[in-house]
């Protein structure tokens, strides 16, 4: 068995919960750039992240897109139309990489919430997790520098997905990703990356960002170094 994030819904669930989970449905690959879901589709198939990494973009009525989130291994995927009146996809669902997902059919998802009790708790865990995430980047916005809204923003990706490469703890994120997570224009990023809050503590590279003091890092967005992150 995998070991699940903690923050992730799959982190939330007992042992035996996971592996009822993990009996219930077909696997699926997807490549870079595969789209999962499309936003407007009528369509309420759950999905279970097993490996890699996918964004979560909405596309508005000007034709801007936006990037509300990533998802990692252990989150659950479509889950809001399978629970929404409508049941329609509210966002598109993209591959950053190769990934691989669980394809949970409505009907025996529904029913393996009900055996297992644990799980709806976990589910609303989940989305209150990041409905908290969502305002807390807004409230960010209104109340913090751009420097300090970068930080937290590396941060929390960090706590996700901690990669390190040559030793060093990296985050692969575009900077018009980053802008699009915290509600600022790219060019507002590109400059807040190079000014000395930030300047000597991250280093981007071809979709790389990364953290080269994370506890100096973690004094910049106010707040104390992630458990994760020690």
């Amino acid at each position: 068995m995998p070991t699940w994030n903690s923050l992730s819904f799959m982190g939330r669930l007992s042992a035996p919960a996971q592996q009822a989970l993990l009996r219930l449905g077909a696997s699926k690959t997807l490549q870079r750039n595969d789209i999962l879901v499309r936003q407007g589709e009528a369509d309420t198939t759950v999905y279970l992240m097993l490996s890699g990494r996918m964004n979560i973009t909405v596309t508005v009525e000007n034709g801007s897109q936006s990037l509300l989130g990533i998802r990692h291994a252990g989150d659950l995927v479509g889950e809001m139309a399978m629970l929404g009146q409508e049941r329609v996809r509210s966002a598109t669902v993209t591959a950053r990489e190769r990934s691989t997902v669980l394809v949970l059919r409505p009907d025996p998802f529904r029913k393996y919430l009900a055996a297992y009790p644990e799980a709806p708790l976990a589910m609303g865990g989940l989305i209150s997790h990041r409905l908290d995430q969502a305002n807390t980047y807004r409230a960010d916005a209104a109340g913090y520098d751009v420097e300090v809204r970068l930080a937290r923003a590396l941060l929390y990706q960090a706590r996700r997905l901690a990669r390190r490469e040559h030793g060093t703890l990296m985050v692969e994120l575009l900077q018009s990703e980053l802008a699009m997570l915290i509600g600022a224009k790219e060019t507002t990023v590109q400059k807040a990356m190079s000014r000395p809050a930030l300047g000597p503590l991250v280093m981007c590279q071809r979709g790389k960002v990364f953290l080269l003091d994370v506890p100096a890092l973690a004094r910049v967005a106010e707040i104390e170094v992630p458990g994760e992150l020690r």
